[in-house]
């Protein structure tokens, strides 16, 4: 596979590679800070993800020990309410998605964090998008699968347009001769939303992003694919706590391919920064866990 060897070759350089911030790295260019969360409640925000049913608003949620919740917000970080998810049960809720569903557009919320790598089956719930207002969500959906190597700690993932739900490990994986190894990328089609049975993603691929024991911030946390451009092309944005990561994806399966460009979030100085995804204009916004915490977007290149 092309991007696995890349990522293999990225590995035998050394620590100057993907996963760690240098000098030839460029800095997240045109910054601005659009306002704060201000909801009641979100306090530990590990994701975010554009309404589509409403102009700038935005979707996020609490991770572990907290309520099975979806926070409305706009761009200044205003809330515009918050919806119980029926039927569901919050875990680790560490990633946020939209994509298309029966009903039309749907919210796919990860319950995949797993930061001891001890889970047997995770969980991802889908509920048609609610309008922001709604107090209560259709009831949800529930996908539960495994790792077909074991368990994983996950927090990135994104939904194409053919409804392929994507997922990318977070954290430093390492091979029999102890060198560590590029993010794995796993897939689940949209068949299994209604084949019955045990479910298990399948390992298709490793993106040149390589996580790394020896620096927590090139852990990845978020990714986000962006709509179509006026020419019909997708890019696909993966962050660390230290880098966004730009690639070019396929446009209806959502599948990444070249590494286009990156850039350095220090300037950010977002301590947890968690999350990110692509505004109208072609900026990344991002978002951090944290009361009180910044939304910030920028521009990559």
């Amino acid at each position: 596979m092309r991007l696995l060897a890349l990522g293999v070759m990225l590995a035998a350089c050394g620590p100057r590679n993907a996963g760690t911030t240098d000098a030839s790295v460029p800095a997240l260019a045109s910054i601005t800070t659009t306002g704060t969360l201000k909801a009641t409640g979100l306090v530990e925000a590990s994701g975010v993800v554009g309404s589509t049913r409403t102009d700038n608003a935005f979707w996020s949620q609490n991770d572990s020990g907290n309520e099975a919740e979806l926070f409305a917000y706009d761009s200044t970080g205003a809330s515009l309410g918050i919806a119980i998810v029926n039927g569901a049960r919050n875990r680790d809720w560490e990633a946020i998605a939209t994509g298309p569903c029966a009903e039309g557009s749907c919210v796919y919320i990860g319950d995949i964090g797993d930061n001891g790598a001890s889970r047997a089956q995770v969980t991802i719930w889908r509920v048609s998008e609610p309008m922001v207002g709604d107090t209560l969500t259709a009831p949800a959906a529930e996908l539960r699968f495994s790792y077909p190597d074991g368990p994983r700690d996950v927090e990135a993932m994104w939904v194409s347009p053919d409804t392929t739900v994507w997922l990318l490990t977070k954290r430093p994986m390492f091979r029999a001769d102890g060198t560590s190894r590029p993010t794995q990328l796993y897939r689940l089609p949209a068949s299994l939303w209604t084949d019955g049975g045990e479910h298990v993603a399948m390992l298709v691929d490793s993106l040149p992003i390589i996580p790394l024991a020896s620096n927590e911030r090139s852990w990845i946390t978020d990714a986000s694919l962006s709509p179509p451009d006026s020419t019909g092309v997708r890019h696909l944005a993966v962050r660390s706590y230290e880098q966004i990561f730009v690639f070019s994806a396929d446009a209806m399966t959502g599948r990444p391919g070249a590494l286009e460009h990156r850039c350095s979030l220090v300037p950010l100085r977002q301590r947890m920064g968690e999350g990110v995804v692509w505004l109208p204009d072609g900026r990344l916004l991002f978002t951090a866990e944290g009361r009180g915490s910044a939304l910030q977007a920028g521009r990559c290149p």
